[in-house]
């Protein structure tokens, strides 16, 4: 995969593992374990989805971002004989970089978010793409009626980083990581501040 100039057209696979978590507090989910010489985190649930891209303008900021329709193929849910293959109805995923650059002091380019529905509901997702191009993501389903079942990309993005963000002396943006650990990403609007473990 390459992001060259924002064209359209680039095909995109993503696929690896997934864990559930019940947490309604998103302070309280860490980021999962993948064991050093393991491809993907240890679970029974896999999920293999693709799509391709077209850039998307976020005019709050003036940066592109690239809009990939994740609705090809689908993920496990449910254990032995019940398990079985579902898929998003709407699954798109905002990326500013196709491709993992190792440039850590541009973070904010390194964020990937998610907006989507599917037979469960309406869902946001916020995340990361890290070396070895892994995009690890947090999923959070919104009850109707939910405020942010009206956001657009321009909103997430936007939420997100006024939670996690800080200028620093260079104007350089410093990030709190992971991303999802904020009060946009609560069971519940309307939430305190999420507060962050110590890392």
């Amino acid at each position: 995969m390459d992001d060259d100039d924002g064209k359209e057209g680039i095909g995109l696979k993503w696929e690896g593992t997934w864990v559930g978590c019940d947490s309604a507090d998103a302070a309280a989910v860490e980021t999962p374990k993948r064991g050093a010489f393991d491809r993907d985190v240890a679970s029974a649930n896999t999920f293999a989805v693709s799509g391709t891209t077209s850039p998307k303008k976020d005019s709050a900021t003036d940066n592109s971002l690239y809009c990939v329709s994740m609705i090809e193929g689908g993920y496990d849910l449910g254990e032995g004989d019940e398990k079985k293959r579902h898929s998003d109805d709407v699954h798109n995923l905002y990326l500013s970089l196709l491709r993992w650059t190792g440039n850590l002091r541009e973070q904010v380019c390194n964020l990937v978010f998610g907006i989507g529905s599917n037979e469960f509901g309406f869902f946001v997702s916020v995340g990361w793409l890290r070396v070895g191009n892994r995009i690890t993501i947090a999923r959070r389903y919104l009850p109707d009626g939910d405020e942010r079942c009206k956001w657009d990309i321009e909103k997430l993005r936007s939420v997100v980083l006024d939670e996690i963000s800080t200028v620093q002396e260079d104007g350089h943006l410093k990030l709190h990581m992971p991303p999802w650990q904020i009060a946009a990403m609560h069971a519940e609007a309307g939430q305190p501040p999420a507060k962050r473990r110590k890392q």
